[in-house]
Order: structure tokens, then C-alpha cells, then sequence
């Protein structure tokens, strides 16, 4: 026996239109900012999260990192662009492969590349 599930999103039950003016408005957009607000804090820290898969000519490329590998990386090379963001490109083991990649990656973008030592 199943039961049936809710919909995840709320219809209207009427098809009219509800008009707001600016206070209501206000108040609404109010309410929304705050409750996305707390449920922003009670989540924590955002963090970045790679993609586990690729699609290369029309296959799937699955990546995999073993342990061991991950414990010998040493730097981490960070892309910043000209408008201020940082994006994570990806990490090295020793400080000379980071500076050999970097001074590459600087050939090819405006931005200028970080390189991080990782904690041990």
C-alpha cells in the first residue's frame, strides 16, 4: 500500500492574480530575505564541490583520487580573476610543479594565480 506524496512546490488554489502594493511588496520580500537567512546559517559554510564526472566526446569520464595521493599534495593553485573572485583549479605535489603550472596558466588568462601551501 503507498501512499500518495505532496508535491514539492505549492500551486495557487485560485487562478486569480494577487496584486501587492509597494508596503506589501516590501513586507514579502522582507519575510523571504529573512527565512533564506536562517536556513542559510542552520546549512553552515558553503563549500565548492568538483565534479566527480566529466563528458568527453560523448563518454563519461569518472575521476577518482586515491587517499595516498591526496595525502602528498602540498599546493593548492587558485585562479584569481580581474573582478575579485577565486576559483580553485586544482592542487600539486611541490612547490616547482605549482610554479610550472601556474606560469603556464598565466600564459593563457588575464588573472593572476595564487599558489597556497595545503596544512599538513
Amino acid at each position: 500500500m503507498t501512499t500518495q506524496r505532496k508535491p514539492a512546490r505549492r500551486y495557487a488554489s485560485s487562478s486569480e492574480t494577487k496584486r501587492t502594493n509597494a508596503v506589501e511588496t516590501a513586507a514579502k520580500l522582507t519575510q523571504l530575505t529573512d527565512r533564506a537567512r536562517r536556513i542559510g546559517s542552520a546549512q553552515g559554510p558553503l563549500v565548492p564541490v568538483e565534479a566527480l564526472m566529466t563528458i568527453e566526446t560523448d563518454t563519461w569520464v569518472w575521476q577518482t583520487v586515491d587517499r595516498k595521493v591526496l595525502e602528498k599534495l602540498s599546493h593548492r593553485l587558485v585562479l584569481q580573476t580581474e573582478d575579485g573572485r577565486r576559483r580553485e583549479l586544482f592542487m600539486t605535489n611541490g612547490l616547482d610543479s605549482a610554479m610550472d603550472a601556474a606560469s603556464r596558466i598565466v600564459e593563457f588568462n588575464n588573472g593572476v594565480v595564487l599558489i597556497e601551501t595545503l596544512d599538513p
